[in-house]
């Protein structure tokens, strides 16, 4: 969580684009540097009814990073999380 919450921090700090509006930039921004950095967070993209609204996201450790609204205030769509390797039997 603290590496996606660095990541995060950094994307925002570096690019207009995704200090403001920009969810899509931004969480995947975070997760590419994430990755660069040798890890992976949670890409998550969702949607909210009323009013409709779409977003998009990255979480770590079960958790958005540094999402002003609740973890349950957007309805998850797709997250693409770590790649873990299937075990053999």
């Amino acid at each position: 969580f603290a590496e996606a919450r660095r990541a995060r921090g950094s994307v925002v700090a570096l690019s207009v684009f995704c200090a403001g509006e920009g969810c899509l930039q931004r969480s995947l921004a975070t997760a590419l540097l994430c990755r660069m950095w040798g890890s992976w967070p949670t890409w998550c993209t969702g949607v909210r009814t009323q009013p409709f609204a779409a977003h998009a996201w990255v979480e770590a450790e079960g958790q958005p990073v540094d999402e002003p609204l609740p973890a349950d205030h957007y309805r998850t769509i797709m997250a693409v999380g770590p790649h873990v390797p299937p075990t053999t039997t």
